[in-house]
């Protein structure tokens, strides 16, 4: 099983070392290596230009365009592995990891699904891991993040690669899209994997009020892809049976709709310049759900505001609670 590990960076040059010793000194070793520097300004470019001499199977990129959805586009077009693993530049890979793959049966398999470890101020925990195909469970726990993904190289390419509108949150949004094309995945529940760090200026920290236009488009692009996926392709039939299609696409705009409400509640519990996010602000970002083909009932605003309520006045796992909600007998598909 041949690898290719992708790793975009921008202003890494403290962090990048300690990952690409872990990933090059790993039990087996990838196939092939590429970084893909996305116009850094600290000396991380020419860090990685000497990191890689006399390194084979290592390769150097350069992206303009900005965001790590772009570099990792880039450095997909120089894939030639069956498989591509994408990794970011201030993690550690696990040493076992290459070698627990490089012998697994993964035959008929789009995609492998791993589970990682985060830490957190010296913390370590598992990364929330749900093995379910249901998208519902993607909208809300965000179980495929961007080391829980192993993709097959030509699957990824057939789905559209990473959506380089999205800023932040790409991950999420790739995995989503990624349900919604309901390929053949092997969920990995043996052991997690990696240790994901979350540190100042990580690339996983939240900021969600200092990102909340980047937020809004990466949920505008996750809005398109379920109606991509459920209306268009049969866009030519007559609209009384596209109507029939409707609650389907209502049982996976509700979670999003939901996760939306908790978001803001996020963005009202952090300080922005010293004060709340003005809520009149954060609120428009429902406005992205006034269309067509989904608007909230009466009932759904009310969970939707009491989850947005709980999670500004400090409330935990909300999305767990949305979950349930959404997956309730009287959500679920017809």
């Amino acid at each position: 099983m041949d690898i290719t590990v992708i790793i975009p960076v921008k202003d890494r040059r403290d962090h990048i070392g300690k990952t690409l010793d872990s990933i090059l000194k790993s039990g087996i070793a990838p196939k092939e290596v590429i970084i893909v520097d996305n116009e850094s300004t600290d000396g991380t470019y020419q860090f990685c230009e000497q990191y890689i001499k006399n390194r084979p199977h290592t390769t150097l990129l350069r992206e303009t365009f900005p965001g790590a959805a772009a570099a990792r586009n880039k450095g997909l077009k120089s894939c030639k592995t069956e498989w591509v693993y994408f990794f970011d530049s201030d993690d550690t890979f696990d040493y076992n990891f290459m070698s627990t793959f490089h012998i697994a049966n993964v035959e008929g398999y789009d995609m492998i699904a791993i589970p990682t470890r985060r830490v957190t101020k010296g913390k370590t925990s598992v990364r929330t891991y749900i093995p379910s195909e249901d998208p519902r469970v993607q909208i809300l726990g965000d179980v495929l993040g961007t080391q829980n993904m192993l993709f097959r190289t030509d699957f990824l390419k057939s789905i559209g690669a990473w959506n380089i509108a999205c800023r932040t949150w790409d991950d999420w949004e790739l995995g989503l899209r990624v349900m919604l094309h309901q390929p053949k995945i092997l969920w990995f529940k043996e052991k997690a994997f990696h240790e994901i760090i979350t540190h100042e200026n990580s690339v996983m920290g939240d900021n969600f009020s200092q990102n909340y236009k980047q937020l809004i488009r990466t949920l505008t692009a996750a809005i398109n892809d379920l109606q991509s996926s459920i209306l268009q392709p049969l866009s030519h039939y007559h609209a009384q049976h596209l109507a029939c299609l409707y609650p389907h696409l209502n049982l996976l705009m509700y979670p999003l709709y939901l996760r939306t409400c908790i978001l803001l509640g996020h963005m009202q519990n952090e300080k922005m310049t010293g004060k709340c996010l003005e809520f009149k602000m954060a609120s428009k970002a429902l406005t992205i759900f006034r269309n067509d083909n989904f608007t909230p009932t009466f009932s759904q605003k009310v969970v939707g505001n009491s989850l947005r309520i709980y999670t500004m006045l400090g409330g935990k796992n909300a999305w767990k609670i949305a979950l349930k909600i959404s997956q309730d007998k009287s959500s679920r598909r017809p």
